[in-house]
């Protein structure tokens, strides 16, 4: 039987970036949930402020049974956190992120706090909420690089793009880890938003990782 798959976005997206990936895996034969991340479109007026609220949050949508947790950036990075906290999440698979932090591009969070600010006096962001959005890369601030941690046990596909500089930090933090719950592979031509720009191969590669344990 096939997994559930519910799929977290990353800062700033919506349900319509996710309708292809959604399409495809669900041909695959697979259930695909979409959750907004709080301050985001249907959560726009959901604002968390530690972590106890982030998870009741989140679980209120799983079901009790096994499921599959998907992010992409942002969302890659809580749904490995949520692993840790829930037993039902069985697998995590991570849209390039979660594998990156600000400081290894030398910027500090109050610089990214500050762009975030910016960004809302710059342009007209009616779907989300400034202050919950603060409010959650302080938690991501808070939880990062959670698969890097000695104790992470979730079976986790990471999914990254190919951008030379990034690639290259996030494969020496892979091999640093040498944790082999982590299992990776790189989508080339592909932005940060590589499900968007390789929709069928992020399928491809979800597809294969899943169900190669059925095939043993």
């Amino acid at each position: 039987m096939k997994k559930e798959l519910f799929f977290i976005n990353g800062f700033g997206g919506g349900l319509e970036d996710a309708i292809e990936i959604r399409s495809l895996l669900e041909s695959e034969g697979y259930d695909f949930t979409y959750i907004d991340l709080p301050g985001h479109y249907s959560a726009k007026d959901v604002t968390v402020t530690d972590f106890e609220e982030l998870l009741a949050y989140f679980e209120a949508f799983f079901p009790d049974h096994p499921i599959v947790l998907i992010g992409h950036a942002i969302g890659a990075e809580i749904a490995a956190y949520l692993s840790t906290r829930l037993t039902q999440i069985e697998s995590v698979i991570m849209l390039d992120g979660g594998i990156i932090t600000n400081e290894d591009f030398n910027k500090t969070f109050q610089e990214s706090i500050e762009e975030t600010e910016q960004l809302f006096q710059s342009a007209e962001l009616d779907d989300l909420d400034e202050e919950s959005l603060i409010e959650l890369l302080k938690l991501n601030d808070a939880m990062k690089l959670t698969i890097a941690r000695p104790d992470y046990d979730t079976p986790s596909l990471l999914l990254l793009s190919d951008f030379e500089d990034e690639l290259a930090i996030k494969i020496q933090r892979l091999e640093k880890t040498n944790n082999p719950v982590l299992d990776y592979k790189v989508i080339p031509n592909a932005s940060h938003d590589i499900y968007a720009d390789q929709p069928e191969q992020t399928v491809e590669l979800i597809v294969e990782w899943l169900e190669k344990d059925l095939t043993l």
